[in-house]
């Protein structure tokens, strides 16, 4: 069992990278659209998440990081919507705070600074893209 858990979390690592690996490659090619940016965004939040494309409830940040916490911990969506407050982090809730290592995260795999509070307030795979794809166009990037 923990072995398997393992192997799955080193899957997702790996599919993430896959994702980076793919947009740096583009970007350097000077191929890459902001189409092509929100697919690999959406596949990218998906393995960080560590979820599959057919549990993924819709493009909104929210709703993919309650599903994955939902799976992470077996319990419904509502629930973890409802309970995911850490105690220990001035009640912010677990949903707000995976979102806030994801854009992190991507922040320093893609070597880009976002805006926080824009890159906050996205509220899709999308819209979050975009924004990225806004930074990259603008240079700044360290690929």
């Amino acid at each position: 069992m923990r072995s398997e858990v393992k192997e799955r979390l080193m899957d997702s690592k790996k599919a993430a990278a896959r994702q980076i690996s793919s947009v740096r490659a583009s970007a350097v090619a000077g191929t890459l659209d902001a189409d092509e940016l929100r697919e690999r965004l959406l596949l990218y939040v998906l393995a960080k998440f560590g979820l599959a494309a057919d549990e993924a409830p819709s493009r909104n940040l929210e709703a993919l990081a309650e599903a994955s916490l939902a799976k992470a911990l077996a319990a419904n969506r509502t629930h973890v919507a409802e309970e995911g407050r850490s105690p220990t982090c001035d009640g912010v809730r677990s949903v707000d705070m995976k979102q806030a290592l994801l854009i992190m995260a991507l922040q320093r795999e893609l070597g880009v600074a976002l805006d926080g509070m824009r890159a906050g307030l996205a509220e899709t795979t999308d819209e979050l893209a975009d924004l990225v794809f806004a930074t990259l166009g603008d240079g700044e990037v360290q690929l």
